[in-house]
């Protein structure tokens, strides 16, 4: 069989961080599974994903595929046959067919009813080139991505992408995989880096090869740990200690085509900001890396990853510094002028942010957290009057300017101004983690405190948008339900500081508040329901986060006993080893044996 190197790329203007891998990904799943199912095996099928391009290449792919049998089941042989004559049955499903009756015979199917048509068609092999050509323009457009769009630059473009498409390559050895997307016909000619390459022919062999020599590292796993390389080697060379961020480190990844570490410094001034106020600036806002001292004291080295290799470095790290100094300098103003009004007196102020049209304003719902855990302090496992005050005052850093500026360092700035304003350090420590966690692979809070202002919070939001109808849907969240549901279930699951309150209580407890405030809305026994449900949904799918099977989660939390998730959670992991012993394995055995009704 002749075989061929198979080479697509699809060329873009930058695609957003975080979205080039996920079409990557399924731009290969499809790939594959189209040759898959058209029985062309790849011995190995390569991704390559940078912020321009997503490309496969398989260094050998057939150009035809093999000739396939294809068995074709009729009608059984009562409906085919009458009086040893065909029925009008047989003579319609063979014409549907293509082929003749000799074609067929009668066998067995295997399924204990008799005997049916049959018939055993050989297939063609088609050209593999035309069996993507077809299929490619499909493929993309149903390459997922946040949001796509349309542009018009010249020829019509009915297509929609998640960026202007800007050329194809797409061969089987020199022949040209013919198809158009996107107002782009497919051919040879790629494009280099944006600055120091050029356009040319790729080479159809080796193309990481050939964009290298283009100053393109086109492997996402390489440029990853060329960028870690160069991080280190810059930390090491300014006697500083880099601050690990594997979330930065992959947004970085997905910006650059041709990375370059460089190390730059901030205004030893601004060290006496609050270490996450620039940390939070020079991630979020310039994708930069953090440094501290060998003792653990914050550095103001910090560390850019450009997309060029300038020919003056020196300049670039001004360029960043620059930046950097002008934005903490704005965070230090700031800072210096917000504990002029303390937290307790900024309270008032939310009663003028709008916490979601139709539920009121922040004021309101803080005043709900705030009973919520005063009422159910002792199930929390907190002390009533630290724990109602925190909450109390919780969102009032949304009033400041530094978290207005930043909104990022909300909570966090929280606990800063608690203390200063001479909160007690219990206080502080709730409003400064209780939006924790944020993912489903964050770190919980250490702070029994936060946990309850966080489950109280959780168990509000969720009410108030489900009353609302604003039920996220399969591929839309845009109020982050979800997250809120997974964050409660890791508060009410975790076995180390166990919450004394089954998830409906949780939820009878905060439907409550909304219903004894009646400053908007009254939560109604079907919402709660639908909240309940979700949550449990949830729960389910992520049985593997909390290191448990699907099955015995299933089990535990559907038993006739309500518990607290904690409590669930162990007794899941018991029927865990009970599901893997020997006499539960019986026990199966024996019940799948049982009659179905």
């Amino acid at each position: 069989m002749s075989m061929k190197p198979l080479l697509i790329e699809i060329g873009t203007e930058e695609i957003p961080a975080g979205v080039a891998p996920r079409m990557g990904t399924a731009l290969f799943d499809a790939l594959h599974k189209l040759l898959a199912d058209a029985d062309v095996a790849l011995a190995s099928l390569r991704l390559g994903v940078s912020p321009r391009r997503l490309l496969l290449h398989a260094a050998d792919c057939p150009v035809m595929q093999a000739d396939r049998e294809e068995t074709i089941w009729g009608p059984p042989e009562r409906v085919a046959f009458a009086d040893d004559k065909a029925t009008g049955a047989a003579l319609g499903f063979a014409k549907k067919s293509g082929l003749s009756l000799d074609d067929f015979t009668l066998a067995d199917k295997g399924d204990g009813k008799g005997l049916y048509m049959k018939a055993v068609r050989t297939q063609q092999g088609r050209p593999v080139a035309e069996i993507i050509a077809e299929a490619m323009p499909g493929i993309l457009r149903k390459l997922p991505s946040p949001k796509q769009m349309q542009w018009q630059d010249g020829p019509s473009r009915s297509d929609a992408f998640i960026r202007p498409v800007r050329w194809i390559v797409a061969r089987l050895g020199d022949e040209v995989i013919d198809f158009t997307f996107a107002g782009i016909q497919s051919g040879k000619i790629s494009r280099g880096h944006r600055v120091h390459g050029s356009s040319g022919e790729i080479d159809v062999n080796d193309p990481f090869a050939w964009l290298e020599g283009q100053f393109v590292r086109a492997d996402r796993d390489a440029r990853k740990a060329l960028i870690v390389t160069q991080l280190a080697t810059a930390a090491a060379t300014a006697g500083v200690e880099l601050v690990g961020d594997d979330a930065l480190l992959d947004e970085v990844t997905d910006l650059v085509e041709w990375p370059q570490a460089i190390a730059a410094r901030y205004d030893e001034s601004f060290l006496r900001l609050p270490a996450e106020v620039s940390r939070i600036e020079l991630k979020h806002h310039q994708r930069c890396f953090s440094a501290c001292n060998a003792d653990g004291s914050v550095s103001p080295v910090f560390f850019a990853v450009a997309n060029i290799e300038s020919k003056n470095p020196a300049a670039v790290a001004q360029g960043n510094e620059r930046v950097v100094n002008a934005r903490l300098a704005d965070a230090a103003f700031y800072f210096d002028r917000d504990p002029q009004q303390s937290l307790d007196a900024r309270v008032e102020k939310l009663s003028e942010i709008v916490f979601q049209d139709g539920l009121g304003m922040v004021g309101d719902q803080v005043r709900r957290i705030r009973t919520f855990v005063l009422d159910n302090a002792k199930a929390l496992g907190v002390d009533a009057d630290a724990a109602q005050r925190a909450a109390y005052l919780c969102k009032s850093d949304l009033t400041t300017g530094l978290v207005g500026e930043f909104p990022e360092l909300q909570g966090y700035m929280g606990g800063i101004y608690a203390r200063m304003d001479g909160e007690s350090d219990a206080v502080a420590a709730g409003i400064e983690s209780h939006y924790a966690p944020t993912g489903a692979e964050d770190a919980l809070p250490e702070d029994r405190i936060a946990r309850a202002i966080g489950i109280g919070e959780r168990a509000d939001k969720l009410l108030g948008y489900f009353h609302l109808g604003r039920i996220p849907t399969a591929s839309a969240d845009p109020y982050g339900l979800r997250r809120a549901a997974i964050g409660l279930i890791r508060l009410l699951s975790d076995t180390a500081m166990p919450i004394d309150m089954t998830l409906a209580k949780v939820i009878d407890e905060a439907a409550k508040q909304w219903n004894q405030q009646r400053v908007t809305i009254a939560i109604a026994d079907d919402t709660k329901a639908q909240v309940h449900a979700f949550i449990i949904e949830r729960l389910l799918g992520m049985s593997s986060t909390l290191g448990v099977s699907r099955t015995s989660i299933d089990a535990a939390v559907n038993s006739s006993e309500s518990r607290p998730l904690s409590r669930e959670a162990l007794i899941a992991r018991h029927l865990m080893g009970f599901e893997s012993s020997d006499e539960g394995q019986a026990i199966a055995a024996a019940i799948s044996e049982l009659p179905t009704s």
